[in-house]
This record gives C-alpha cells, sequence and structure tokens, in this order.
C-alpha cells in the first residue's frame, strides 16, 4: 500500500512572509529577462537540466522563471521549495528524494517529471522572509559540490535583489504616473486660472464702464428732474401736470437709488466707511457673540472705555471679529476658554506698521496652538486646514484684509499647547481719555 505524501507545514511567521510577497506585486507577473538570466546560469553552474526561480503562494508555487519544466506552478502541497523556506538561512539539498521520506511518495517523484535531485536556496526579503528559493533539478541522484552550493546562495541574493529593484521602479514609474497626472491637473488650474483672470479683468473693466455711465446717467437725472419742477410750476393746467410729474420725480428717486447701488458696487471707496466707536460697537454685540462661541466654551470680554474711534465699515468690523471668534472656538473643539480684550496702544518701532496710536483688538484661546509652519499661512486666501465643507480659506485673509483698510494688521501669536492669540490693530482717529494710552 502506497504512503500518502506529507507537505511542509507553513513556517512560523507565514502571515508576514505572504504579506512581503504579495507587497512585491510580482505574482503571475510576465517574464522578465533579469530571472531568465538566473536560471540560466543555475543551470550551467550546477550542470541540471532544470532550474527554477520559484516564489511560495498560499496554495501554490509559482515559477517567476523556469528552464525543463513546461508547467509555471505546482500545489504548494507538492512543493520541494515548501521545505526549502522553513530554514532561510540554509540550502536544501535532497541528492536522492527516493530515499528522504519527506518525498518518496511524492507524485513529481513517482511521476513527471521523475524528481530525483533536488537543491534550493531561499530567496530573502530585506525583512529576512524566505519568499522561494533560486533551485536546480535533475532526474537522477547526484551530489552539490561546494562551489555548486554557493554559486546558489550567490543567485539567491541576486534574486532578492532584483526583486527590490523591481519594486522600486515599479514605485518610481507610478509616482512618475502620478507627477504627470498632477502636473496635467495643475496646467488645467492654470488655464481656468488665466481664463479667471481674464474674466476678473473684464469685469473690472465694465466696472469702470459702468462708473463713467452711472455718472452721466445721474447728471441727466438731476436735468430731468430740474425740468421736471420747472413744467410743475409753469403749466397751465396744474392739476394734470402735477399729477405726471409727480410719478416722474418718484422714477427720477428711484433711478437715483440705483445710480448710487451702482456706484457703490464698482468703486472702492465705500459709501459705508465711517469712523465707528469699535468698543462700543463689540459691547453691543456681547450677546451675538456669546452665542457663537458655544455653550460648551468659557467667554469672557474685557473691553478698554468707549471713545476711541476707527475709520471702518461697521459690518466687516463685525464679521472681522465673528470671524477671529469661530476660528478660536473651532480650535478648541467645544471646550476651552476664549477671551476678548481691548486696549489704546502707541506704537513707535514696529516692522510691520507706521508709528502711531492703535486700537488692539485681542482674541485669545487655550487651544492646542497653530505650528509654525500653518502660522505664517493662515492669512493666504483659500488656505484652511479644515476638512472639505468645513471652511473656504477665505475667513482670516478677510480679516487682514478689514485690518489693512483700517490703517493696521493682524499678528498672530501661538505656541503649541500653549493657545493662540490673534491680534487686531486697527488706526486710531481719536482717543477721549489720555489715560487710556498705553506704551
Amino acid at each position: 500500500m502506497q504512503m500518502p505524501h506529507l507537505p511542509a507545514p507553513p513556517p512560523a511567521n507565514e502571515h508576514e512572509r505572504i504579506r512581503s510577497l504579495e507587497h512585491l506585486d510580482i505574482l503571475d507577473s510576465v517574464p522578465e529577462q533579469g530571472f531568465d538570466d538566473i536560471v540560466l546560469l543555475a543551470t550551467g553552474l550546477c550542470d541540471v537540466p532544470i532550474a527554477l526561480v520559484s516564489l511560495v503562494d498560499n496554495e501554490r508555487q509559482w515559477f517567476k522563471a523556469c528552464i525543463g519544466l513546461d508547467v509555471r506552478e505546482t500545489h504548494r502541497d507538492l512543493a520541494f521549495c515548501a521545505h526549502a523556506i522553513l530554514a532561510p538561512d540554509e540550502v536544501l539539498v535532497v541528492e536522492d528524494a527516493l530515499c528522504d521520506p519527506r518525498f518518496e511518495h511524492s507524485a513529481l517523484v513517482l511521476g513527471p517529471p521523475y524528481i530525483r535531485f533536488y537543491a534550493g536556496a531561499p530567496i530573502r526579503d530585506d525583512r529576512g522572509f524566505a519568499l522561494g528559493t533560486v533551485c536546480v533539478i535533475d532526474t537522477r541522484p547526484r551530489t552539490l559540490t561546494v562551489a555548486q552550493h554557493n554559486a546558489l546562495l550567490a543567485l539567491a541574493r541576486q534574486t532578492a535583489s532584483l526583486l527590490q529593484l523591481r519594486l522600486l521602479s515599479e514605485q518610481r514609474e507610478q509616482r512618475a504616473r502620478s507627477l504627470e497626472s498632477e502636473l496635467a491637473q495643475a496646467q488645467a488650474l492654470g488655464r481656468q486660472a488665466e481664463q479667471f483672470l481674464h474674466h476678473a479683468k473684464r469685469v473690472s473693466s465694465l466696472g469702470m464702464v459702468a462708473a463713467s455711465i452711472a455718472h452721466d446717467f445721474n447728471n441727466l437725472l438731476q436735468a430731468l428732474s430740474a425740468s421736471l419742477q420747472m413744467i410743475r410750476l409753469r403749466a397751465r393746467r396744474p392739476a394734470d401736470v402735477e399729477r405726471f410729474s409727480d410719478a416722474g420725480m418718484q422714477a427720477v428717486d428711484q433711478g437715483r437709488l440705483l445710480v448710487n447701488h451702482l456706484l457703490t458696487s464698482v468703486r472702492h471707496d465705500s459709501p459705508n466707511l465711517m469712523c465707528i466707536d469699535v468698543n462700543e460697537r463689540l459691547g453691543s454685540m456681547r450677546d451675538v457673540l456669546l452665542r457663537t462661541a458655544s455653550d460648551g466654551v468659557e467667554f469672557s470680554m474685557e473691553l478698554s472705555p468707549p471713545g476711541t474711534g476707527v475709520l471702518c465699515e461697521e459690518a466687516q468690523l463685525s464679521a472681522a471679529v465673528i470671524n477671529l471668534l469661530t476660528n478660536a472656538r473651532d480650535a478648541l473643539g467645544g471646550k476651552g476658554r476664549i477671551h476678548i480684550s481691548s486696549r489704546l496702544v502707541n506704537l513707535t518701532q514696529d516692522e510691520a506698521l507706521a508709528a502711531g496710536n492703535y486700537l488692539l483688538l485681542s482674541v485669545s484661546d487655550n487651544g492646542p496652538g497653530i505650528p509654525e509652519a500653518l502660522a505664517a499661512q493662515i492669512f493666504e486666501p483659500f488656505f484652511t486646514t479644515k476638512c472639505a465643507g468645513k471652511g473656504t480659506g477665505l475667513g482670516l485673509s478677510q480679516v487682514m484684509e478689514f485690518a489693512q483698510r483700517a490703517g493696521g494688521t493682524v499678528k498672530v501669536h501661538t505656541a503649541l499647547g500653549e493657545g493662540t492669540t490673534m491680534n487686531l490693530y486697527m488706526r486710531a482717529l481719536g482717543r477721549i481719555d489720555p489715560n487710556l494710552l498705553v506704551d
């Protein structure tokens, strides 16, 4: 009665070994000259008819290169190489398979290709895992010389280097393809930006034309208004003329409103610019700011007495403060402290600001702080660390724009683990109490 063949047990590190093999992405790949050269050298050095670069997968041994066999894989249970990878540092030599209890009942010994001699040197990756072997096979019993033994080890090391080189080459090609794709996207964005710039120039030109037309149209309305008034005074039938002239005057007033709106939209010197008592305005916003900070945040304010005027637009001031408060709240993640304070300061030697008096508005939090590299970018338009849909990256850039229009700037003081303070400087036009001035 024929005894059953006993397959090799898996190595102790089988899970990690298989992951390393799969990471190479070589299984079932097409033949490659470098590996074909390995088996060609093996057959010549060992004087055998069969040589393989065999990789041992979960359920099979697959041949990356092969001489002397017309198959590309066999079941792992029949693989001599499955035994060879159990000792990664040694060459497995089977001088006569019929005399070895591990293989004497194997179908590959008793049937085609009638293996009698086998020698396999494990192919080890950089972590020491045996992924397969460079092996030689003969159909007759024989031995392996020392020179042939060392040659197989050298070929196994060379094969491991080829596998690593192949992986690096594929990663490089993949990176090159990725860079090409990124370049194409960048070029597309560049073309889109060009179109936007062209559109912006057209809009700007249109604005200049609209402003010119609006000015002339306003003059025309004034002339029309004067004419209607003269008609009303001199008409022989005052009742009829008065009725029509009233309608005309209403149209003139509506036209004037439209013209003023058009002028506001296209010129830079907004008519809403006025001298505002910032501290008084912030005091009136306390309830709104408290609700913005959210329930889980401890919110406090310490404002200098009212009386300091700043030239700015009231709506933009409110938006700037709410932007700073919202950023501080988001940094805290719903729990922590936010403090808003203001004071009058006098600057004499500041790199960013001209000498003079400024109202300093500070928004501080005790959050995680901002890394130095990010702190240098936070005022750039469209820069944001928030995930998609959570922020546009325009809030702080708008705050900076507001500060500059108010004659000042925004400075950030932050350190990891120590929180963040946003200092908003606005040029002070005047102050009531001289004791408010701080050096």
